[in-house]
């Protein structure tokens, strides 16, 4: 915190704070002996995040200091992202990245801390792929084809389908789960979809904001979707009921991709709203440097935008909304 420039009476209360703190374990019901913590944050504490938070921000600080490495976006340079201690290194070539866990994990080491080797991982992301073999503490780190960050799939691929078919999975586990109230007949079909949007959707659709959709990913959400919907209406395929039927009878306007459409133009308002210096604005805008490859381009995350953007235009101008005049 004094590196940071704290105030120096902040600094000397919390120090005061851990130094006269005594811990004790409690043992098949009996206290252990009083001991003093030397290593980490007081556990409940609500300071102790934000002093972790702190820490990691000196660590990181010192490891990346003057490094000319990383992906150049429209000039910024990017090396890293973090999120408390769930930490990515980013560069577009072996050395660059050994050099900067090499940083990052003589640092930890200097401020008494270290990085588990069992749970860091390398990942080539792009078409030509090959080994990337980066060490730390004399081990070589796994590298994975998939890769789970806070929560997202990131593929190695860099499509969304990995990550889409992984959510639907889980989202047919909570689907799975929750078999007795699908089948009971004492609750309302009502309270059965709001179960469904609560406990179902919401896995399901768990950054969905950021995937690009194709026709086989909307197909995939729309099937898994109706197979939910027939369960909450207790009918099979066999009982050849249209699925706009289905929709009507339980009250629902909108299906998953439309739900998903909307979450997504919401999440770019927010983008397109941000400072300009904020990592969403600068990956939304920016170019990142390099040559595409032969052959037609995949579709983008900014192509579903713009076709969500071009249906509500046609939906605003059929509900009498929007004319080209205005």
């Amino acid at each position: 915190m004094r590196h940071l420039g704290y105030p120096e009476k902040i600094v000397r209360i919390l120090e005061n704070l851990y130094s006269e703190t005594l811990s004790a374990v409690r043992v098949n019901g009996n206290i252990t002996e009083w001991f003093k913590t030397l290593v980490g944050v007081l556990q409940g504490c609500i300071l102790s995040p934000l002093l972790f938070n702190i820490f990691l921000e000196v660590v990181l600080a010192r490891a990346l200091w003057n490094l000319d490495i990383g992906v150049v976006i429209s000039g910024y340079r990017l090396n890293n992202l973090r999120f408390a201690d769930d930490i990515a290194a980013i560069c577009n070539n072996n050395q660059g990245l050994d050099t900067i866990v090499t940083n990052m994990a003589t640092e930890s080491r200097r401020m008494g801390m270290s990085i588990n080797t069992d749970k860091t991982e390398t990942q080539l992301i792009g078409k030509h792929r090959g080994p990337c073999d980066i060490k730390l503490e004399g081990q070589v780190l796994n590298q994975v084809e998939d890769f789970v960050y806070l929560g997202g799939l990131i593929s190695s691929t860099g499509s969304s389908h990995p990550d889409v078919r992984r959510r639907i999975g889980l989202a047919c586990d909570a689907v799975r789960r929750l078999t007795k109230i699908w089948k009971s007949k004492t609750i309302r079909k009502a309270t059965k979809v709001k179960v469904y949007e609560t406990m179902v959707l919401s896995i399901l659709c768990y950054n969905s904001e950021t995937w690009t959709l194709t026709a086989e990913i909307k197909r995939q959400l729309r099937v898994f979707e109706m197979g939910c919907l027939r369960r909450i209406m207790d009918v099979t395929r066999r009982d050849c009921i249209k699925n706009g039927d289905i929709r009507d009878n339980l009250d629902i306007s909108e299906d998953i991709v439309e739900r998903i459409q909307a979450r997504r133009l919401r999440y770019f308002g927010h983008v397109v709203r941000m400072d300009q210096h904020r990592l969403p604005n600068i990956a939304l805008y920016g170019r990142v440097d390099g040559n595409r490859a032969k052959g037609r381009p995949r579709k983008r995350w900014l192509d579903n935008v713009t076709e969500d953007c071009c249906q509500l235009s046609s939906w605003l101008e059929h509900r009498g909304g929007y004319t080209s005049s205005n």
